[in-house]
């Protein structure tokens, strides 16, 4: 019986192991001194839910459509039917902006606005034939939603508003967009359709922008058209910019609005908490009205800061 043994171990000695046989592969240690990933285990990423934090009851939002991530990983820490397709009204801009940053992009560049530049919604801040600084239209634009201001910008770059519109959508395919088209640069056209979780990938890549990060903090943007010395001011359609959450750990450092009758009210809102020194983005796709997307953005950010640790 021995000799047989000793026969079989010599054999398998001559034979390498397949990748089936291969003794398991285990991770370092990074958490609580738990292997990272176990076989059929959800894979466990900063930031991570704090056990014993309570759960965000969604039934009690009034949006339709609603993403929570960490900005930094992109980790999903909330979600309500964050796939469904909408319209998205002005979060439009952010893609505009985006695209006609990496096409134009001269802030000091001077434009003429003209008569085919203007658009319904919203305050006119310009006149046919008025001369804007672009940094005035882009601000215009970002701060205070100005349709005739991105409408002015995007036929300013000189490559064609078909040709416009395909960037637009090419870019949202390079950040993996892929449940977003869009119709328009100013967001009036109904047709223009993403989801919460692409728009998050929007927001992400457009805060990272200098201009569009400076100028989406603003509660308001003073300027004044070439050759005119009375200023023209626009003020944020962001109310969380007032206040409510600019106190204390919570800093708002980039957001959007966006409505239309199709789409409700819609917001892109970047959160920094200056304990945690870390930042969520809050999404917010058809709400019934206009407060109830800022009261519902900001539980869900003090909701994610207080339910997630950063750290192990």
């Amino acid at each position: 019986m021995e000799s047989l043994l000793i026969f079989f171990l010599l054999i398998a000695a001559f034979f390498p192991k397949t990748e089936t046989d291969a003794a398991p592969v285990f991770w370092k240690s990074d958490l609580n001194g738990f292997n990272r990933r176990l076989p059929l285990a959800e894979d466990i990423d900063l930031p991570y839910k704090i056990r014993g934090a309570p759960v965000f009851n969604s039934s009690l939002l009034a949006a339709e459509s609603v993403i929570v991530a960490d900005e930094k990983t992109g980790r999903v820490l909330f979600e309500k039917d964050s796939y469904d397709k909408k319209s998205i009204a002005s979060l439009t801009k952010l893609m505009a902006a985006l695209v006609w940053l990496e096409n134009s992009g001269d802030l000091d560049g001077v434009i003429e606005v003209r008569n085919e530049d203007f658009r319904d919604g919203g305050i006119a801040y310009f006149l046919a034939g008025e001369k804007i600084r672009a940094k005035d239209l882009l601000y215009s634009g970002l701060v205070a939603s100005s349709n005739t201001a991105m409408a002015a910008l995007a036929r300013s770059s000189g490559i064609g508003s078909e040709n416009f519109i395909a960037l637009m959508n090419q870019k949202a395919k390079k950040l993996g967009m892929e449940n977003t088209r869009f119709k328009d640069p100013t967001g009036l056209d109904y047709h223009n359709i993403s989801t919460a979780s692409d728009i998050f990938l929007l927001a992400k890549e457009a805060f990272r922008r200098p201009e569009i990060h400076k100028a989406t903090q603003l509660e308001k943007y003073e300027f004044r058209p070439i050759g005119k010395n009375i200023p023209r001011v626009v003020r944020n359609t962001n109310w969380l910019l007032n206040g409510s959450l600019n106190s204390g750990v919570y800093k708002v450092i980039g957001g959007k609005t966006g409505y239309i009758e199709e789409s409700n009210y819609n917001l892109a809102v970047r959160v920094h908490n200056s304990e945690k020194n870390e930042s969520v983005v809050v999404i917010i796709l058809g709400s019934p009205d206009k407060q109830s997307r800022f009261s519902e953005a900001r539980r869900l950010a003090e909701w994610a800061f207080n339910s997630y640790l950063w750290e192990t």
